[in-house]
């Protein structure tokens, strides 16, 4: 069995930048201000740790930021469902053919491991015409500031929805940054990478994930790649 954690930004939808739009809107809301978040990378990070970076910066300590958190959460939300539409969010090349392909294998989980909170994940995948429901579980922006924790909450969840132990070299997280690739290795997975984001693949291929693509476009080698026994 194969658990295969996508990220959602540059990996599965382009967002046309709405994504930090919302966030300066929710930011505002409950801090009164949303500091530098124009400039700030939002590549393999996730929402709480740039809360956090971003209010640092601004002075607010850490247990004000975490007392914030479910406001700011609350706040995301409703800007994602005004912001995020099917004018600024559409699938990456390749994307929903990959996932009809494995939807219909029963060897292959699809899951998320996304920098996104949960309650905006599943309104940036609609948007863009994915439906949510063809992720079983997933982890996410809100279960921790630090994106390589996300690797052993998804297998946790993933292992109690389906009530087998799955081994972590069976997990393949399918992402468009360094980030995802450093997340996998610290969990003891497997990566794909995909140059569909803000990385070029030479910079992605520094950080040596197991297979490279330009994009998802080539159903039967991403499938090859990921139900692949022997690529360490």
């Amino acid at each position: 069995m194969r658990l295969i954690l996508f990220d959602i930004d540059g990996t599965l939808i382009h967002s046309d930048r709405i994504g930090r739009a919302a966030m300066a809107r929710a930011l505002t809301d409950v801090f009164g201000h949303c500091g530098a978040v124009d400039t700030i990378s939002f590549g393999g990070k996730t929402d709480c740790g740039m809360v956090h970076e971003l209010m640092l910066a601004e002075g607010w300590s850490e247990g004000e930021v975490g007392a914030r958190l479910p406001h700011f959460y609350e706040r995301m939300a409703a800007a994602g469902q005004a912001l995020f539409t099917s004018t600024h969010i559409r699938p990456c090349p390749g994307v929903l053919p990959l996932l009809a392909a494995l939807a219909a294998r029963a060897d292959a989980v699809p899951a998320l491991l996304t920098g996104n909170i949960q309650a905006t994940a599943p309104i940036k995948l609609a948007a863009a015409g994915i439906d949510p429901g063809l992720f079983r579980v997933g982890a996410y922006g809100s279960d921790s500031a630090i994106r390589a924790d996300l690797f052993g909450i998804a297998l946790a969840r993933a292992e109690a929805e389906l009530g087998l132990r799955i081994d972590a070299h069976d997990v393949i997280i399918v992402g468009d940054t360094p980030g995802d690739i450093d997340c996998a290795r610290a969990g003891g997975g497997r990566v794909i990478a995909v140059a569909t984001g803000p990385y070029p693949a030479a910079t992605l291929q520094e950080h040596r994930p197991d297979y490279l693509f330009g994009d998802l476009t080539a159903t039967d080698a991403v499938l090859r790649a990921l139900f692949d026994d022997h690529q360490v």
